[in-house]
C-alpha cells in the first residue's frame, strides 16, 4: 500500500491535476475569507466553512477522475491487478494519496486563523471542529469519486458523474419537495414519508451544519465515516470483480 500511495501522490504533482486542485481551492477559499471574515470584521468562521465546502463539489471530481479510469484506459491496470498486491491495498493507497492532497488544501487555509488571531479572539475549539467537518466531508466526496472512477475508463465521464452525485448530495437540502403532502392514500403516504426521510438523510448540509457551529456530535461524524467506508468497499468490490475476469 505504501508503494501505491507514494506513486499516486507523486503522480498528482507530476501532472497539472494536483496544482489545479490546490490553486482552485485556495483561490476560492481566499476570496471567501476576504469577503466574509475580513469584509465583515468577524472571527466567526461559520459562513466561511459553509461557502468553501461548496467548492469541493466542483474540484474533487478533478482530483479523483483519473484514479482508476486512466489506468483502465491505458491498460496499465492489468499490471497492477496481476501483481501480488491485495485489492484493498490498491484502493486504500489511491484513497490515501487523494486524501493527502485534500489535506494539504485544507491545511493551507489555516493561515487565515493566524490572521484572525492577530486582529481578534477567535474560538479555536469551534474552528477546529469546523475544519474537522470540512475534512470529513471532503474525504467522503473523495470516496465517491474513487468509486465512480472504478466504473469507467473515461476521465470525463468519471468527473461529470462524480460532480452530478456530489452536487445532488450538497444541494438536496434545498429541495422544496414535500413528498408526504404531495402523495395521498395509505401506501402513497408511506412512500412520501420514506422519500422525505431519504432526502433528509442524503442532505450533506444537514450533517455539516453542526460542524460549522463548532458542535461536535457523534451522528454526523459516524455519517461521514460510515458512508466513506461504504464507498471504499464498493470500489474494492468493483476492482475485485475485474481482477478475476
Amino acid at each position: 500500500m505504501k508503494a501505491i500511495f507514494r506513486r499516486e501522490f507523486k503522480s498528482y504533482f507530476n501532472s497539472p491535476i494536483g496544482y489545479v486542485f490546490l490553486a482552485a481551492f485556495f483561490f476560492y477559499a481566499s476570496l471567501m475569507f476576504v469577503f466574509i471574515n475580513l469584509g465583515s470584521m468577524t472571527t466567526l468562521m461559520k459562513y466561511f466553512f459553509q461557502n468553501i465546502s461548496m467548492v469541493f463539489v466542483f474540484v474533487i471530481p478533478i482530483l479523483t477522475m483519473r484514479t482508476f479510469a486512466e489506468e483502465r484506459k491505458s491498460k496499465t491496470d492489468q499490471l497492477l491487478l496481476t501483481a501480488p498486491v491485495k485489492v484493498t491495498s490498491i484502493v486504500l493507497g489511491k484513497f490515501f494519496a487523494a486524501t493527502a492532497v485534500l489535506g494539504i488544501a485544507v491545511l493551507s487555509t489555516m493561515f487565515y486563523v493566524l490572521v484572525l488571531n492577530s486582529y481578534g479572539s477567535p474560538v479555536f475549539s469551534e474552528i477546529f471542529v469546523g475544519y474537522l467537518g470540512l475534512f470529513l466531508m471532503g474525504v467522503f466526496f473523495v470516496s465517491i469519486g474513487l468509486f465512480i472512477s472504478s466504473l469507467t475508463q473515461s476521465q470525463v465521464i468519471s468527473a461529470v458523474a462524480t460532480l452530478a452525485i456530489i452536487f445532488f448530495l450538497w444541494f438536496s437540502s434545498n429541495l422544496a419537495f414535500n413528498f408526504t403532502q404531495m402523495m395521498s392514500g395509505t401506501m402513497m403516504s408511506w412512500l412520501g414519508v420514506a422519500l422525505d426521510w431519504l432526502i433528509d438523510f442524503l442532505a450533506i448540509n444537514n450533517r455539516f451544519a453542526d460542524f460549522t457551529l463548532g458542535i461536535l456530535n457523534f451522528v454526523p461524524v459516524f455519517y461521514f465515516v460510515s458512508l466513506t467506508a461504504l464507498f471504499l468497499l464498493l470500489t474494492v468490490s468493483v476492482i475485485e470483480k475485474r481482477r478475476w475476469k
